[in-house]
């Protein structure tokens, strides 16, 4: 259902051409700029030990206001539990094609004729990846009726409010959380648009497939004069974690 990104050499090229700050100074601790780059360093690290401590993070210092913007695709645009045997409709994102064809609770019975299965599901058999524009039929139950509906796939922005992020992260499997290894390679921060990168490295497990993987996260924190993240993002190597789990990118 997503499609992958390639992490851009040349934009962590741009990326070390920023003011490189430390964040191990503590006598910079009463800095704005420094306050931030602290907070991002520690989140992203807190995101790769634990379930209860990156849900700290987000708590204390995601602004009621802020988004986690996620990587865009060409497809649908739901969430669903992949853990659940039903697939039911959590949440749709704003502006997406399904914004105009699903509903929250909805459960999925078929997509183009293929059985919404948790194995058809898992095994790729079904799914809405494709082209822009390729039309998807899919059946679905909502009150106590089966309907038909159809849409054509098209670009997905996703964005979460600090309680879906909160919600996402809850869902998640606290033993399955903490990162085989990670190190933070380098923090670099822009004190005139209060913003602060992360760049690091994690060795993972993917649950689904008992693999493990390696991949390199550029994390982008923009903080408001309260020192509350207001935008977070991430620009990964996702193609590159799909190829080590055995899939590749075909047409």
């Amino acid at each position: 259902m997503k499609a992958f990104k390639n992490l851009s050499i040349t934009a962590v090229a741009l990326l070390l051409t920023l003011p490189v700050i430390s964040g191990h100074h503590e006598e910079g601790a009463k800095d704005p700029m420094m306050k931030n780059v602290m907070t991002a360093k520690k989140w992203v690290e807190a995101g790769y030990t634990s379930k209860d401590k990156a849900m700290k993070m987000v708590k204390k210092y995601m602004a009621e206001d802020g988004y986690n913007y996620g990587s865009r695709f060409i497809g649908f645009g739901f969430y669903y539990d992949p853990n659940s045997e039903d697939r039911l409709v959590d949440g749709v994102i704003e502006g997406s094609p399904a914004a105009k064809v699903l509903k929250v609770g909805d459960k999925f019975v078929s997509v183009n004729g293929v059985q919404a299965t948790k194995e058809n599901w898992d095994n790729g058999k079904l799914t809405f990846g494709g082209a822009p524009g390729g039309k998807v039929e899919v059946e679905v139950f909502r009150n106590g009726k089966t309907i038909k509906r159809s849409f054509k796939r098209g670009m997905v922005n996703p964005k979460s409010t600090k309680a879906q992020v909160l919600d996402n992260m809850n869902d998640a499997v606290a033993e399955d959380w903490p990162a085989i290894d990670y190190k933070i390679i380098e923090v670099a921060g822009n004190p005139k648009e209060k913003v602060v990168y992360v760049w690091s490295w994690n060795k993972s497990m993917n649950t689904l497939y008992n693999k493990e993987a390696e991949s390199n996260v550029v994390t982008r924190f923009r903080f408001n004069d309260d020192g509350q993240v207001v935008a977070l993002s991430n620009l990964s190597e996702e193609l590159l974690v799909q190829n080590q789990l055995g899939f590749r990118l075909t047409r």
